[in-house]
C-alpha cells in the first residue's frame, strides 16, 4: 500500500504534467497555424492567379516577342512550347494547377497559385496531335538541350517530376518560370532559325500573366 505522502507526491506530479502537456500541444497548434504560406502569384490586374482561370504568358518587357504557343520542331508531333515572334500575338492561354502536396495543397481555397511551389502547366487548347497539352521538360536526343514539350512523357525519370514547374519572382519585376525535374532550372528562350523555343537556358524568360476574358 502507498503511504499518504507518496500519494500526494504522485498526485502533484500528475497535476504538473497535465498543464505542461497541454501547453506543448497548444504551442504546436499555434506554430502550425502561424506557418506562413508562400505569397500568391499576381496577374497584370493585381489579382491572385487561380487554378480556375486561364492566362496568357506574355513578356514582361514590351518589344520582346509575343506570348507562348505550340509548334513542331523536327517531327509533326509532339509539339514544343515556343514563343510568338510577333508581339501582337498572345499565343495560347495556359492553366496552372498545384502539382501535389506542399504549400499549394495547404492553401485554404486550394486554387491559389503561389510562388516557389510546384505546379503543372497546360495549354488550354486542342491540337492536331490529339494528345495532352500539359508541359513537361525533355532532352533532345542529339543535342541534349532541355526543352519544354507538350504531350505524354516518354521514358519518365525515376523521380517522375518532368511536369513539375514553378513560378518565381524576378528581381527586376515580373516573374520567371522554372523546371524542377531534378533540380530547378530557369526557363529561357533560345532562338533557332525563325523560331524561339522555351527551355532550360539563360537568361530567364521574364513574364507576366494576363487573365483571359471569358
Amino acid at each position: 500500500m502507498h503511504k499518504p505522502e507518496q500519494d500526494k507526491k504522485v498526485s502533484a506530479m500528475v497535476s504538473f504534467r497535465l498543464p505542461l502537456i497541454l501547453l506543448v500541444s497548444l504551442l504546436g497548434i499555434s506554430l502550425s497555424c502561424g506557418a506562413a504560406l508562400p505569397p500568391p502569384v499576381y496577374d497584370t490586374d493585381g489579382h491572385e492567379l487561380s487554378a480556375a482561370e486561364s492566362y496568357y504568358v506574355l513578356p514582361a518587357i514590351p518589344g520582346h516577342g509575343g506570348g507562348l504557343t505550340m509548334a513542331p520542331r523536327v517531327f509533326p508531333c509532339p509539339l514544343l512550347v515556343a514563343q510568338e515572334t510577333d508581339e501582337r500575338r498572345k499565343g495560347f492561354t495556359v492553366r496552372f494547377t498545384p502539382w501535389g502536396g506542399g504549400a499549394a495543397a495547404a492553401s485554404p481555397d486550394k486554387t491559389t497559385i503561389r510562388v516557389s511551389t510546384d505546379v503543372r502547366i497546360r495549354f488550354n487548347a486542342a491540337t492536331t496531335c490529339v494528345q495532352s497539352t500539359e508541359w513537361h521538360i525533355g532532352d533532345e536526343p542529339l543535342t541534349g538541350v532541355r526543352r519544354v514539350v507538350t504531350g505524354p512523357v516518354i521514358g519518365p525519370s525515376p523521380g517522375g517530376r518532368e511536369n513539375a514547374f514553378r513560378v518565381e519572382r524576378y528581381g527586376g519585376g515580373g516573374y520567371k518560370l522554372a523546371s524542377c525535374r531534378d533540380s530547378c532550372q530557369d526557363l529561357g528562350v533560345s532562338r533557332d532559325g525563325a523560331r524561339a523555343w522555351l527551355g532550360a537556358s539563360q537568361p530567364a524568360h521574364v513574364v507576366v500573366f494576363k487573365k483571359a476574358s471569358k
